[in-house]
């Protein structure tokens, strides 16, 4: 681009009747904790998603709340981001970026990735799982387990599922739970607890009974872990801030910019006790 001044993943007279584009940031929360509650290992990948509909040959420009911006500018630390391994977009000005941490970029028509980041900082589990197990005679195993987030009560957890492994032979599951539905799932050796919605400051309970038909115990050191899958709309564990972003194009016309954060969970993982 440098040499010949051509932006390849744009072409020339592109035209909309309403010029929008749309920003998601989503990140995904990798987590190892141990059945005591402590952190074993955790990181935070991210990505900026965007789809852009504007006519003409617009620039964009992108201010996150970076903390080498905000150190470099004099205004500390205070609710600023470390972002590592930060990749971009073709796109993206680098030179600019280098600079004064500006994202400045022609886009490309439609979807596609702008960057994408990593954070390596400890985060405490956004639902935190507790279980207890009671064998009986060996002849069938009980469980109780709690799940409690521990986010905002602003915030809700859409579309949550909390995946319990149990013994390979378990057969004849009873369950117990006053919101959301479980299923057995032998293929997995879980049971899966499926919650739609699950609030901010919530704790919920559920029991489980199961045969074991094999008189063989299970080690508790050899269990896998449980597993959380679940997904926070406007809300992000990095604290990462869009503060702004600016469309610049030469017939100055008027654009609607949305902006969305979500939480994902990647690989959220809890020892059982």
């Amino acid at each position: 681009m440098a040499v010949t001044n051509a932006v390849s993943w744009r072409s020339e007279g592109i035209k909309y009747r309403k010029n929008e584009v749309f920003l998601d940031v989503i990140e995904s929360v990798n987590m190892l904790a141990s059945a005591n509650g402590t952190v074993l290992q955790s990181e935070i990948v991210g990505s900026v998603k965007m789809r852009v509909y504007l006519t003409g040959m617009p620039e964009l420009r992108l201010g996150l709340n970076d903390k080498v911006l905000f150190e470099g500018s004099g205004r500390g630390k205070s609710k600023s981001v470390e972002l590592e391994d930060v990749k971009f977009h073709q796109c993206v000005r680098l030179s600019r970026f280098d600079t004064d941490r500006t994202i400045s970029f022609i886009p490309p028509d439609g979807a596609f990735e702008l960057m994408s980041y990593r954070l390596t900082t400890v985060v405490k589990p956004l639902i935190w799982i507790e279980t207890s197990i009671e064998r009986h005679s060996h002849s069938r195993v009980s469980f109780i387990i709690k799940a409690k987030s521990q986010f905002k009560r602003r915030s809700t957890a859409n579309n949550v599922e909390i995946i319990i492994p149990v013994p390979s032979d378990a057969d004849s599951p009873k369950f117990k739970t006053s919101i959301g539905s479980v299923k057995y799932t032998p293929e997995q050796s879980a049971f899966v607890w499926t919650i739609k919605n699950f609030p901010g400051g919530k704790e919920y309970l559920l029991t489980a009974h199961l045969s074991l038909p094999s008189v063989m115990s299970e080690e508790s050191e050899g269990r896998p872990p449980i597993k959380v899958k679940f997904e926070i709309p406007y809300f992000t564990t990095s604290g990462i801030q869009v503060r702004y972003l600016k469309i610049i194009e030469k017939s100055g016309y008027q654009a609607l910019p949305w902006v969305r954060y979500i939480t994902q969970n990647g690989e959220y993982e809890m020892r059982m006790k």
